[in-house]
């Protein structure tokens, strides 16, 4: 059997907008079905604990919040893509302005020719018929220009592109590389797209510490101290210049024989040397961090240190990279991925406050 608890005693009532129930002897009650109700009557068994009979509401309320959350960040992924989308269509819309002038300087050409008041009659509709055909190329050559353009554009462009911002110099930002390495190497290439803030010295864009060694590799500038690459705690000074507050193209290599090192800015050979830590093996096993030296295992960060500004395509390779390729990265004529570990969202780990915004560093 069922019965129904009664949750509230309810009569309507015109005069007062309240709802009123009258005596049972009432036959005829009025309702005012304008006003809402405030309590819900439902049917549970006689023997049921009210205590654990659920809660509609509380489950609706869970659900809404859950909701919310989701359109949230559909708005945000949605406003990413929006803003993606503007910067294709104004790089577009200037190329396409550049070939519109083109093609109107070619007709305005034609048009002086045709209005020649010196040209007789035949030879007016010889400039006609042959200023109706060189508009026709015009117009082809527009064509050939513009889907010349859209197609290597598109051949540039990486959709996936993304860089990481550290807005502030703390000891708490920084993000870390999923991978490791699993085995000892012996040479390497580091690249990457950086743009320092502002404040003394660069800081710290990458580190690598390993096992008995927290400066296995380091590239870092602090203070009033020149950009230094750090191999197994062993540091040369790169002739680097990066405080214009731009974006520039940065490459290091290095080899244990000899202990011969490079240094590119912008495709360009700056410096090399040799003598650093030679016949040294980069040990496995460690720890890579943007943004931050470590003074131990994956961390003890010091803020001094710290890297403020914008970085994106951070790649490591195992190898030495010729400087044709390193050429070819920098002026984005080819997307080398590095095989220690590449610049992929899966990747990097961000902490601390370190924010993540679509860019493609082609364009």
């Amino acid at each position: 059997l069922f019965i129904f608890i009664l949750q509230g005693l309810l009569l309507w009532s015109r005069d007062s907008g309240t709802v009123h129930f009258n005596n049972r002897a009432q036959s005829n009650p009025t309702y005012d079905f304008t006003s809402h109700p405030r309590f819900i009557c439902t049917p549970m068994p006689v023997d049921a604990d009210p205590s654990c009979f659920p809660n509609a509401g509380a489950t609706s309320g869970e659900e809404a919040k859950a909701t919310i959350l989701h359109l949230r960040e559909s708005l945000v992924q949605q406003k990413e893509i929006i803003l993606d989308q503007r910067e294709t269509i104004r790089e577009l819309t200037a190329k396409l302005a550049l070939c519109e002038g083109f093609g109107h300087a070619t007709n305005n050409d034609h048009h002086h020719a045709l209005n020649s008041h010196h040209a007789p009659a035949v030879g007016h509709h010889a400039y006609a018929d042959n200023g109706h055909h060189s508009n026709h190329q015009a117009r082809h050559l527009l064509f050939v220009i513009l889907t010349y353009f859209l197609s290597s554009g598109s051949g540039r462009m990486n959709p996936d592109g993304f860089l990481i911002s550290f807005p502030m110099r703390t000891n708490y930002m920084y993000g870390r590389m999923k991978k490791t390495l699993l085995q000892e190497i012996f040479a390497f290439t580091l690249c990457l797209w950086i743009k320092p803030g502002m404040g003394p010295g660069l800081g710290t864009p990458f580190s690598y510490s390993a096992p008995g060694q927290s400066n296995e590799i380091v590239l870092i500038e602090w203070g009033n101290n020149p950009i230094e690459l750090l191999i197994d705690d062993k540091a040369v000074t790169l002739p680097l210049t990066l405080t214009d507050g731009r974006w520039h193209h940065v490459c290091v290599t290095w080899s244990t024989r000899d202990g011969h090192w490079e240094a590119y800015q912008d495709g360009v050979q700056r410096g090399s040397g040799v003598g650093l830590s030679s016949w040294h093996a980069i040990k496995p096993g460690g720890v890579f961090i943007l943004g931050q030296e470590q003074d131990t295992l994956g961390g003890r960060f010091d803020a001094t240190q710290a890297f403020v500004g914008e970085m994106s395509e951070v790649h490591l390779w195992s190898h030495v990279l010729t400087s044709s390729d390193i050429h070819s990265l920098s002026t984005c004529s080819s997307h080398l991925h590095g095989d220690v570990f590449a610049w992929t969202e899966g990747e990097v780990e961000l902490h601390g406050g370190v924010t993540r915004h679509s860019y493609d560093t082609c364009h």
